[in-house]
């Protein structure tokens, strides 16, 4: 179960919150209805017997001084707050993002505390984020750092990092959520997500093509330029405003959409820019157990998440003629894109089942004796 009263939790989950997000509740109660994946950090609260620090946390449950922070700095400020204050209740705590592991473990540090502080990261080669974890070295108060095998030997090689700190996870993915689907594919492909993303280059390889291509990007309303990632497309401020080819469609899909999208689609196709972090990784592991060949930037974030040639089709950032070659190859081939969605689904399995990953995180975040503190 997922404890709600913070005294009796033995570890406290920390996850990126913000205004309208959905509560633990919905979450369980959607993913039993089958209208959305599982979510990673909700699996993990139930095998560890935690208290996760969300949205709902802070409006309902947060300390005064907590909820004061979140106020005059932001709530991943507050949430940080509300950790170093109470955390002699918890055994463990881990924190779901660098933007609340790193300000926490630098409070620590600060104060000479103790707690056992697990960090799952995402991009620790962010200027500030590098900044905190190499030039300060909070990862001192870091017993375990849980990330992708790129950033974590830039952890290493550049942050000095102990190696023995480090945790390369996969990708996890709700497999039983995102599950092949008999249905022919048309000459359909997608392209989903924002974050890093270079649809323009896509733009480019898909004018004219006779193939219907759907841009999927969670929102119409994008991202302003210079946020995390970029501006969605290299130059694309707005793609529901711009003249787009006539082959190409902008939607925003929940997850029930999002399936049958994938599940229509011949191949997946997922560019990004070249950047060290593993963007479009969720994207693509979501196809990728739908039984879809993807086509994929071969970036320092995503070269080793599949085969080339075997799962799917890797193609150089920016490329656009080696981007439509790789579509026009599966679309001409549809034999072998069969045989790549098919191989793609047994890799899932393999090393991405959101259960076994749960359950790999699991040791890690217990095993109060790894590594220790500096």
């Amino acid at each position: 179960m997922i404890r709600r009263s913070t005294p009796a939790a033995t570890t406290a989950i920390l996850v990126t919150s913000h205004p309208g997000q959905k509560t633990l509740q919905e979450l369980e109660r959607l993913a039993l209805a089958g209208e959305r994946p599982r979510k990673d950090y909700v699996q993990l609260a139930k095998l560890v017997d935690g208290e996760i620090i969300d949205m709902s946390y802070m409006t309902e449950r947060a300390g005064a001084s907590a909820r004061l922070v979140t106020r005059l700095l932001g709530i991943p400020a507050g949430q940080v707050t509300e950790a170093f204050l109470r955390r002699r209740h918890y055994r463990h705590v881990v924190a779901w993002a660098d933007r609340l592991g790193l300000p926490l473990a630098l409070l620590l540090k600060l104060t000479r505390s103790q707690t056992d502080l697990v960090l799952i990261s995402v991009f620790v080669s962010n200027p500030k984020k590098a900044f905190l974890l190499g030039r300060l070295k909070v990862h001192s108060h870091l017993r375990a750092i849980i990330g992708r095998e790129r950033q974590l030997e830039i952890a290493a090689e550049r942050l000095g990092v102990r190696r023995e700190k480090l945790h390369v996870e996969p990708r996890a993915v709700d497999d039983a959520f995102w599950r092949p689907d008999d249905r022919p594919a048309d000459r359909l492909a997608c392209a989903v997500g924002w974050e890093a993303r270079d649809y323009a280059t896509l733009l480019e390889a898909v004018n004219g093509m006779d193939l219907r291509l759907e841009l999927a990007l969670g929102s119409i309303a994008l991202p302003e330029p210079g946020a995390h990632g970029g501006a969605v497309s290299g130059g694309i401020e707005n793609l529901a405003a711009r003249g787009l080819p006539a082959n190409v469609r902008v939607s925003s899909k929940n997850p029930k959409e999002l399936r049958e999208l994938y599940a229509g689609s011949a191949f997946v196709v997922v560019p990004v820019k070249d950047v060290e972090f593993d963007a479009g990784v969720t994207a693509l592991t979501e196809a990728m157990a739908m039984g879809k060949p993807v086509i994929a930037s071969r970036t320092a974030g995503l070269g080793g998440l599949f085969e080339d040639g075997v799962h799917g089709i890797y193609v150089a950032p920016g490329d656009a003629g080696a981007l439509r070659g790789a579509m026009e190859r599966l679309i001409g081939n549809p034999e072998e894109a069969l045989r790549m969605g098919a191989a793609a689904r047994a890799l899932i399995e393999r090393d991405h089942r959101l259960d076994d990953r749960m359950a790999a995180y699991v040791r890690i975040v217990m095993d109060s004796g790894q590594a220790g503190l500096d």
